[in-house]
């Protein structure tokens, strides 16, 4: 009888062992997520618009003081004001290709009693704008430039007109200060150089708002 009992009694351990036993799970459980690798997350938003502050088309213009510098073109240095105006288009996060006219605008009098002429250097370019952080821009074009000088002294010593045109080419930097929903104030310097007989250096600095 004692035997049967302690039979019994280890056939019902036995039993609630395999009772409270878990079954294995039938799939291991997913690894967590890791970080996202910022190469990847570029390379899949390649071919979509930017989700960043500037999308699709932007414009700007900016207003300031400018100074030319000539070499080998008669009447070319002077200073006075400078005015530019650009179209654009956002071509990545950081990437804003664009298309601008701008100028430099020098005053003088040919005499002391005479009007006042004015000297304007004209720009017509295409390039981009390259955002190095939120706020710190680069920005670099070429295209056309055209200088027309008004009542100036030639190298021959007359005064007469002078209209050069030629290639020219444009580094600038930029700054925004504030940022107001879709528009952006900022400040920006550029130079410009145009060859044609000579060089033209044309430098500037300017506020400007930019809307995006």
């Amino acid at each position: 009888m004692i035997a049967r009992l302690a039979v019994m009694v280890s056939l019902g351990a036995a039993g609630l062992a395999h009772a409270d036993a878990k079954p294995p799970s039938a799939t291991p459980p997913a690894p967590e997520p890791g970080p996202v690798d910022p190469a990847v997350e570029t390379a899949a938003d390649a071919n979509l618009e930017s989700t960043a502050d500037r999308q699709g088309f932007t414009g700007a213009v900016s207003v300031g003081g400018g100074l030319t510098v000539g070499f080998g073109i008669d009447g070319s240095t002077g200073r006075g004001g400078s005015v530019d105006f650009r179209i654009g288009h956002v071509a990545t996060p950081h990437t804003v290709i664009t298309f601008e006219l701008g100028a430099t605008i020098s005053l003088h009098k040919p005499a002391m009693n005479a009007a006042t002429d004015t000297n304007t250097d004209t720009n017509l370019l295409a390039g981009a704008q390259y955002y190095v952080s939120p706020s710190l821009w680069l920005r670099f074009a070429g295209g056309l430039g055209v200088y027309q000088a008004n009542d100036v002294r030639r190298s021959d010593g007359t005064l007469g007109d002078v209209q050069r045109i030629g290639p020219a080419v444009l580094g600038g930097v930029g700054l925004d200060i504030a940022r107001f929903k879709w528009a952006v104030l900022g400040v920006e310097i550029g130079t410009s150089a145009m060859i044609n007989g000579g060089v033209l250096i044309a430098s500037d600095l300017r506020v400007g708002l930019a809307i995006d």
